[in-house]
């Protein structure tokens, strides 16, 4: 049989044809239908964002934000249900924080894709993919410690610790002991890892869906029978009496110079495990430095005196020499009582370490010459206890010497936030209840000392905006907060000198001054570019049992949501040894904040009630919430110690 090329040639053409007309079909319809608009079946759990273009996206996504930030995450067991809010407001801005903030920027680029992967041949591989459906997760940052926290708090009941049988001692009044033995009792406990495994899920899908909270049983090791062999044991360290403490030579006539512990202490410290399967009776570390933390400590600890200084005409002068502190080792005096006891001996030498204060002085040559950067902020309005504890922090920090290389963290310099510390408390809302939190002010202190450290061209290494726009810190995108333990605020001291700290304080406006000697160094940072602004829900009114019927307190006004960024460029000096040129770009993204105003409950309220239809909000509370001798009592939660957010 003859070939026939015509129809081969035909067959070729037509094929080419039809390859040409499929390529500009399907261009076009990537031209006209995908250039500027997201794949189709590109979702996000059942949200389809298919054929949106990214500022489409971007609406979109924020009225899901908003849909999950208003409403709160839900957390049930069995039928109760309860809502952990993710804005804890407080009269104070810097105590007022967020669990929970989505990040729309990363998100809708997440979804609409990166220019490399926008192309016409990456769009045909996504359309023929056999897999068309492409699910994408939701960008956010979760507190996990708010929400252990909060399941903790809402269902006490649910956490119990497993108890080993053990050993107690019993007193007939005659001084005659007698031996008892305890029995074991089980426990149970939250499992957090998987409410953050199903919440996280449901965020990641974007779903409101309650998390249903479940435990796990917790079993004691030891039963009451494993304890009848070791009675003779128990019953010698009763027999050997008390057991003395004493203060090292070093600190002898301090305070106390002894304790003694006597055998009814000893057994609550003794426990019993179970070693092999054979029960053993050991002391127990942890009850042993509880016992030294809250009994002794007191009496052996003496803070260590940082030395400050002060700058006079032009020159440093020392106004505080550095002195040692001291502080009782309670991991070492544990391990030493422990030892001791069970070789046989009735009495223990503590242990004690050093802190060193650093004896600087006048002598010295720091080669502190003049001002290398300058922070401000102004607290204007600000009622008389944020103001008090702006002024405490400021002083924490006045006078102190950074060293040459070192990593400054501004919690750590800080220390205790209480009223120990000359600190005074502000109210926070938490559920229809008002606690007092010490803190209020001090991220004044965080943002500009972050705004000195920015000024003086120095390498940031931790800074964190605050969940929203605070009106003390504007412009947006240029404030740092701080939270004990994290986020900290930190920068190295890079100048290759020392710096120092000098604090002033003019009407409503704060100053630092870092002082130093200046390398040539060139720091720039441009206006911050605010962008994606987000209207608040109304102002949420809350029946509040802390108020007289009608009584009204309000928070400081609503806020919009924002993102917002600003570069920082720092340009060394020819010989410097890092790279010439160091570029950051602080980014910032803030919730929508609605204003929070309780109102006491009327008599004809039945129950606590949450209204979010409000048109306007009332102005912010100001003067003293709470008397300067006042302090925090109750529970954790109401004597926290919280720096800003």
């Amino acid at each position: 049989m003859k070939s026939r090329p015509w129809l081969i040639k035909i067959i070729i053409i037509s094929a080419l044809v039809i390859a040409a007309a499929f390529f500009i079909i399907h261009y076009i319809i990537w031209n006209n239908n995908y250039r500027n608009r997201i794949y189709p079946g590109i979702k996000i759990g059942a949200h389809d964002l298919s054929g949106k273009t990214l500022d489409e996206a971007k609406a979109y996504l924020v009225k899901q934000f908003q849909k999950i930030e208003f409403s709160g995450l839900k957390f049930q067991y069995n039928e109760r249900v309860l809502p952990l809010n993710l804005s804890v407001a407080s009269f104070d801005s810097d105590l007022s924080y967020s669990a929970l903030s989505f990040n729309l920027e990363e998100t809708a680029l997440a979804v609409y894709g990166k220019d490399e992967t926008r192309t016409f041949a990456k769009y045909l591989l996504r359309v023929f993919s056999p897999n068309k459906n492409k699910q994408v997760k939701t960008v956010y940052t979760l507190n996990d410690d708010i929400v252990k926290d909060f399941l903790r708090d809402s269902f006490p009941e649910l956490n119990i610790n497993p108890e080993n049988a053990y050993f107690s001692l019993t007193d007939d009044s005659k001084g005659n002991y007698g031996l008892k033995r305890n029995p074991e009792k089980p426990g149970k406990e939250i499992d957090y890892e998987q409410a953050l495994s199903e919440l996280r899920n449901n965020l990641d899908d974007l779903r409101g869906n309650s998390v249903i909270v479940r435990t796990h049983s917790k079993y004691p090791t030891v039963n009451q029978g494993d304890l009848n062999n070791l009675e003779p044991e128990v019953l010698a360290m009763v027999s050997r009496g008390n057991l003395i403490l004493r203060q090292s030579e070093t600190n002898m006539g301090t305070s106390t110079d002894y304790w003694q512990i006597k055998p009814g202490r000893l057994i609550s410290w003794a426990s019993v495990d179970s070693t092999n399967g054979q029960p053993q009776l050991y002391f127990d570390q942890d009850k042993i430095k509880e016992y030294l933390k809250n009994t002794v400590s007191p009496h052996i600890d003496q803070a260590a005196v940082l030395p400050r200084f002060e700058i006079k005409n032009g020159h440093v002068t020392s106004w505080q020499t550095g002195q040692n502190g001291r502080e009782l080792d309670l991991e070492a005096s544990a391990a030493a009582i422990t030892q001791d006891f069970l070789s046989g001996k009735n009495e223990t030498t503590l242990v004690t370490k050093e802190i060193i204060g650093e004896d600087l002085n006048t002598e010295n040559n720091f080669n502190i010459q003049e001002i290398i950067g300058t922070g401000h902020s102004a607290f204007t309005g600000s009622p008389s206890n944020r103001r008090r504890n702006i002024a405490v922090g400021a002083a924490a920090l006045h006078g102190l010497l950074i060293k040459p290389g070192e990593e400054f963290s501004l919690i750590a310099t800080l220390g205790d936030v209480s009223d120990k510390t000359g600190y005074l408390p502000e109210l926070v809302i938490k559920g229809n209840k008002t606690v007092p939190e010490f803190g209020g002010g001090l991220c004044q202190i965080g943002t500009t000392v972050f705004r000195t450290a920015l000024a003086s061209g120095l390498p940031i290494t931790m800074r964190q905006n605050h969940s929203y726009r605070v009106s003390y810190y504007e412009p947006a995108g240029t404030d740092a907060t701080i939270y004990i333990p994290r986020p900290d605020l930190r920068f190295v001291n890079d100048t290759g000198n020392y710096i120092l700290i000098q604090a002033r304080i003019v009407k409503n406006d704060l100053y630092f001054d870092f002082w130093g000697k200046r390398d040539g160094r060139i720091a720039t940072t441009t206006p911050p570019t605010i962008y994606n602004i987000v209207k608040p829900e109304p102002t949420k009114i809350i029946e509040s049992a802390d108020l007289k019927p009608g009584e009204k307190k309000c928070t400081e006004s609503s806020h919009n949501g924002a993102d917002a960024y600003f570069d920082y460029k720092v340009i060394y000096p020819d010989g410097a040894t890092t790279t010439p040129i160091q570029e950051v770009r602080f980014k910032s993204h803030y919730i929508p904040w609605q204003a929070v105003c309780l109102i006491g409950q009327t008599a004809s309220s039945t129950a606590t009630s949450t209204i979010n239809n409000v048109a306007t909000s009332s102005p912010a509370l100001s003067g003293n919430i709470v008397s300067p001798d006042q302090k925090a009592t109750g529970t954790p939660a109401a004597t926290s110690s919280l720096i800003g957010n």
